[in-house]
């Protein structure tokens, strides 16, 4: 039997939910060994619905386990770096969801204690490990690498499930995945940011890269639920790519590529899952098509009555059998835990996100933030 890597997820709400523990059962090479959070009433949840060998309350019997390798904190933001801390400390790898930190000064201690555990640590902006990124990369580097980049990441936080946080926090949580892109599809570091904005979680940023490319990063948190989420468009030496939405790639004036590419869906092993070969075969069109049929399906039965056992088994439909609007592409999760668990294993040199990418990712984002408050561009030595 081939070995596994025995994961342990640190905070089961939400996030964890809807990918970290589904991506851990469908992962070939890592087991889901510990379910803790502090609130009981999930576990027993998720104890009827996940096979877990073990769940508690208490993150010292999961740092004192000897049979968990490593672990996934899905947590909020700030306990990301106290409890990454203590997990390295106690001798586990580590996978920490993003953002890392909400500073710089924070991430640099998560890359001391990594360095001193002698552990490997793997941040959640998994979008280095989408299929489609990863092949726009090699393609780039073929290519003279890439020179001007233009990505546009657009979602309903500002209109629905961003609501509760406060202005700007978008580019925190939601930006510094973007940010992170661009420096890895251009292997460079940022030199300026420029960042204009007409309202809250709405902006326009502009990166110089110290080699002179340079990146043009459209954000918005107004899009209504039916919109593809992300688009990128990259010009290198000889010809331009385009990403649509993770599962669909083109190619244009570069010789010896396959001018288009279709990548699969991403299923839950919960969740109805027959998007997975729609969206591969249809590409951008399919994940258009999925994406008006559920925002249909919300708008319907947010008009029925809401006390009715007919709205009940709709919101259920919603909550827990069709597939999720924003995680139905592959953008890179299961990849992700998979590459995690072969660094656990076999001590494979990392291809994720690391704590300094985390580092470089907030660095971008107080310039940002500093940019579009003064309304000029901020070289990254101010920072």
């Amino acid at each position: 039997m081939t070995k596994k890597a025995n994961l342990a997820v640190v905070g089961c709400g939400h996030l964890a939910q809807r990918q970290h523990i589904s991506n851990i059962l469908k992962s070939r090479n890592a087991n889901l060994h510990t379910l803790c959070d502090i609130d009981e009433s999930i576990l027993r949840d998720l104890n009827g619905r996940f096979p877990a060998a073990k769940t508690c309350t208490d993150i010292r019997l999961v740092m004192a386990d000897p049979e968990v390798d490593g672990v996934v904190i899905a947590t909020k933001t700030d306990l990301h770096v106290p409890l990454a801390l203590e997990f390295l400390q106690a001798g586990k790898h580590v996978y920490v969801e993003k953002p890392l930190a909400e500073t710089p000064d924070a991430c640099e201690k998560v890359i001391a204690a990594e360095k001193a555990a002698g552990k490997k640590l793997i941040v959640g902006m998994n979008r280095r490990m989408a299929p489609s990124y990863r092949d726009a990369k090699q393609i780039l580097l073929r290519h003279g690498g890439a020179k001007a980049l233009y990505y546009r990441i657009a979602d309903a936080y500002s209109i629905d499930w961003g609501k509760g946080f406060e202005p700007g926090y978008r580019l925190v949580v939601e930006v510094c995945h973007i940010f992170d892109i661009c420096r890895f599809l251009t292997g460079d570091e940022v030199a300026e940011v420029y960042c204009l904005s007409r309202r809250n979680d709405e902006d326009n940023i502009v990166l110089n890269f110290a080699s002179g490319a340079t990146a043009m990063i459209l954000s918005t948190g107004y899009a209504p639920w039916e919109t593809p989420k992300e688009h990128m468009e990259v010009v290198a030496d000889t010809g331009v790519i385009t990403v649509d939405e993770f599962c669909e790639l083109h190619c244009f004036g570069m010789e010896g590529e396959v001018p288009e590419r279709l990548y699969p869906g991403h299923s839950h092993v919960e969740r109805e899952q027959s998007h997975v070969a729609w969206i591969g075969s249809a590409g951008l069109a399919g994940d258009i098509g999925l994406r008006r049929m559920l925002a249909d399906f919300r708008r319907e039965t947010e008009r029925m009555d809401h006390g009715s056992d007919a709205y009940r088994r709709r919101c259920h439909q919603l909550d827990e059998q069709l597939p999720m609007i924003n995680y139905s592409v592959d953008k890179g999760w299961l990849a992700a835990v998979e590459h995690f668990a072969d660094v656990i294993l076999n001590g494979v040199d990392v291809e994720a996100a690391t704590a300094m990418d985390a580092y470089e990712a907030a660095r971008i984002t107080r310039a940002a933030v500093l940019s579009r408050k003064e309304k000029r561009i901020v070289s990254m030595t101010e920072i």
